[in-house]
């Protein structure tokens, strides 16, 4: 028998799944059968005329049950885009482990885009602003925007090139690292900042620029110095002694960014 058929008669004789009760939602309807139960769009809910048929026969039913994997695919799309925004690519992403085909997927996503909740060009907008304040640098913003699905194009068309932005970026980003970085001397201190700021994608020079602003003071030098120097001490004293162990210390304080004429000091103590 024919769907369109099943549609519009109500005396369907080769009823096999018998409707027990019926209950609607906002833009959903649940179909109760005897041990089954199917989640129906608001569409194909009046589209199949389920409110004036006894049952389903075998091919609605398959119908039915194909339709509802995508409707809970789409439905929950629409509850990880309520959450936050997402690109076409990560809820292309998503779709997948619901084992729809691609042509489902391409009307999920129209469908998405359509009504503004899918938007790659306001996406990218958006977490360009956002990644701006977060001090990242332009490199690892586009970096970033790739991984996340948005094309290289539509980064670059709103990726403002702006020197004077990213030098001030690194220099947030340094004065915020010389704040978290301890138990370092001045010049590991200095190589670390510099270190991280390359790392995070600016360039060599602006990292230093961005050092030379910072006001690193060298207060506690001595006290962190003597710390290692007792530290290196206690480690190597059980292996080695008298011009061995001193070597090993000297080597283990310079190496960890302390000054020669510091560190002699300290030893001769």
């Amino acid at each position: 028998m024919k769907l369109e058929n099943i549609v519009n008669n109500n005396d369907i004789k080769d009823i096999k799944y018998e409707i027990k009760k019926i209950k609607t939602y906002d833009d959903y309807v649940f179909i109760y059968l005897d041990e089954d139960k199917i989640q129906v769009s608001i569409d194909d809910y009046f589209k199949y005329n389920l409110s004036k048929i006894k049952g389903l026969d075998e091919n609605l039913y398959n119908q039915l049950k194909s339709d509802e994997t995508n409707l809970k695919a789409y439905r929950s799309c629409l509850r990880k885009l309520s959450i936050k925004d997402y690109t076409t690519k990560q809820i292309k992403d998503h779709l997948r482990k619901y084992n729809i085909d691609n042509n489902e997927v391409n009307n999920i996503i129209d469908k998405l885009t359509t009504y503004g909740l899918l938007n790659d060009e306001k996406y990218c907008i958006n977490k360009i602003n956002y990644y701006n304040k977060q001090s990242l640098s332009n490199r690892n913003i586009k970096q970033k925007l790739i991984k996340e699905g948005i094309h290289e194009d539509l980064i670059n068309e709103h990726l403002v090139i702006d020197h004077s932005l990213e030098q001030d970026k690194a220099d947030a980003l340094a004065l915020k690292y010389s704040r978290t970085i301890n138990n370092k001397s001045i010049n590991a201190k200095k190589q670390a900042i510099v270190s991280k700021l390359v790392s995070n994608g600016y360039s060599y020079d602006t990292a230093r620029n961005s050092l030379h602003k910072l006001s690193i003071n060298d207060d506690n030098e001595l006290e962190l110095l003597n710390r290692e120097y007792i530290k290196a001490k206690n480690k190597y004293s059980k292996k080695y002694e008298d011009y061995d162990l001193r070597s090993k210390i000297y080597a283990y304080l310079l190496n960890k960014g302390f000054k020669s004429d510091d560190i002699n000091k300290v030893m001769e103590v």
